[in-house]
């Protein structure tokens, strides 16, 4: 069994970690353990971009250009071979995390390239989750694989969390879901004619409408009473994400290390990718009771 504590020494990992830009992992984290994050192709009135490396959160939310056609599309097999080889100079074992199988075509994109692996294993499995669930799943392999967890013991890890890791979000422009495919166009068509703000959650691979309130407080409210339903008593760890939104999400951050007993909590921006198709001012709230 691996055991994670003091300095953390990434010299000696044997399992390398990939994941893809969706996760929304912050560049310290990235550095800190090695992650191979493989961007989200944005194609942009045309234009191609690759999430997070040509084109910034900060720079999309200068621009407005939410009302600009886009499109995102699955890394190409091409792109997980490289970041496999680039791996495999270090790594005896490598674990590509995807966004679900419902969603992406990331995880075939995936196992395809590490059809194509020869110097080391790879291990390709879908958590079940997006955006700052993922980012979850991504760091506690990370973690794991540090304290020494081999290939096998990351992958049972991952597949346990993607069972316990909430993920809920409130959407203050909800014209802009509608554009993503991944919830039913009525939703966002109906909440943004009648000036409502719809709460999502992430169940079964998929996204879904839990709630609609009037304001953005009201939609921290409820993803607030969802946390203390699935908590309780435990010890968690959080990932808050936005788009636009720093002020309100360092306020919900305030709020969930005032009331939960967290092991870890930190803010992150979207991704462009995430940051268009939920449109601006969207929280997310991801979380999963730790032990």
């Amino acid at each position: 069994m691996y055991r994670l504590c003091g300095d953390l020494d990434v010299q000696s990992m044997k399992v390398g970690i990939v994941t893809s830009s969706i996760s929304c992992l912050t560049p310290q984290d990235v550095q800190r353990y090695r992650i191979r994050v493989v961007p989200i192709p944005l194609t942009i009135d045309g234009h191609t971009h690759l999430d997070g490396v040509d084109l910034s959160a900060t720079e999309v939310y200068r621009l407005m250009a939410y009302e600009r056609p886009f499109v995102t599309s699955a890394p190409a097999p091409g792109d997980y071979l490289k970041a496999f080889r680039e791996l495999s100079s270090w790594a005896e074992g490598i674990l590509c995390l995807t966004v679900p199988r419902k969603m992406s075509m990331m995880f075939e994109s995936a196992k395809t390239a590490a059809a194509e692996m020869r110097a080391a294993a790879v291990r390709v499995v879908d958590t079940g989750t997006v955006a700052g669930g993922q980012a979850l799943i991504d760091m506690a392999a990370a973690r794991a694989a540090v304290a020494g967890a081999g290939l096998e013991e990351a992958a049972q890890l991952v597949e346990q969390l993607a069972r316990r890791v909430h993920v809920y979000g409130v959407v203050a422009a909800p014209k802009y879901l509608a554009r993503t495919g991944r919830v039913p166009s009525l939703v966002p068509k109906v909440a943004s004619t009648l000036g409502i703000k719809p709460v999502i959650a992430l169940a079964r691979g998929g996204v879904k409408p839990v709630g609609v309130v009037r304001t953005q407080r009201g939609g921290v409210e409820q993803m607030l009473r969802a946390m203390r339903k699935k908590v309780r008593q435990g010890p968690v760890r959080v990932v808050i994400q936005h788009a636009d939104a720093r002020q309100q999400a360092e306020d919900l951050l305030h709020r969930v290390e005032g009331e939960f007993h967290c092991h870890e909590a930190q803010v992150t921006d979207f991704s462009p990718a995430m940051g268009f198709a939920t449109g601006p001012g969207t929280l997310l709230l991801a979380f999963y009771v730790d032990g």
